[in-house]
């Protein structure tokens, strides 16, 4: 209504279809690990939730237990990897014995290579999925601040050859910019440049020099 401010999409709960208890869990994981093999390994057509439910091992009606359908296990999966990536990368920057701004970079930039277990394929058919999920942007934009601070706190506190504080502006921008290549290589280019030392080697390059400058 006119006169109301635009209510913005509710960023998608990470832990809502990502149980806590072990078994359960594992389940989870099962159909996550048969939903990639089969993105992995042909046509999207193919990848039904019967045909999930089968290579994970259980019936359809586990599945639906967890899972609404398809969109709603893409939401998870996403959701899970960007869980995993914000909590492991805080985690290693924090506890860090490295003292070169390469170093330390190199474990933010690393994992954001690596993303669900080096698979390019089904990264770009989730990040597509993604783009349609209301809250998923939210989301995403929650895990890259968090990394950035996290990034920035452990630079500046533990490489010795800092010799620059990343402004604002700057801590906005460098992971942003890491991951804008990675999914234009993944999404719209052929994907063989994330697997090399070189891809890898420019993106460090690229976010050391805001500390460096």
């Amino acid at each position: 209504m006119p006169g109301h401010p635009t209510r913005m999409a509710k960023p998608p709960d990470p832990q809502r279809n990502i149980p806590r208890q072990d078994r359960a869990r594992r389940t989870v994981e099962a159909f996550f690990e048969a939903t990639a093999q089969l993105l992995n390994g042909g046509p999207d057509s193919a990848v039904t939730t019967n045909r999930i439910a089968e290579r994970a091992g259980f019936s359809i009606g586990t599945l639906y237990r967890y899972f609404s359908g398809k969109p709603s296990l893409f939401t998870a999966m996403a959701i899970h990897e960007m869980d995993r990536q914000e909590r492991e990368v805080c985690a290693a920057l924090a506890d860090t014995r490295a003292d070169t701004v390469a170093d330390i970079v190199r474990l933010a930039v690393r994992p954001a290579l690596g993303a669900f277990k080096g698979r390019t394929i089904v990264r770009a058919k989730l990040v597509r999925a993604a783009l349609g999920i209301p809250g998923m942007g939210e989301r995403y934009e929650q895990m890259i601040t968090a990394i950035s601070r996290a990034l920035v706190v452990a630079v500046t506190t533990k490489a010795l050859d800092c010799t620059h504080h990343p402004s604002p502006a700057a801590e906005f921008i460098m992971m942003r910019g890491v991951i804008g290549a990675i999914r234009s290589d993944v999404v719209f280019g052929d994907g063989n440049r994330v697997g090399t030392v070189e891809f890898e080697d420019a993106l460090i390059e690229s976010v050391s020099l805001h500390f460096t400058r």
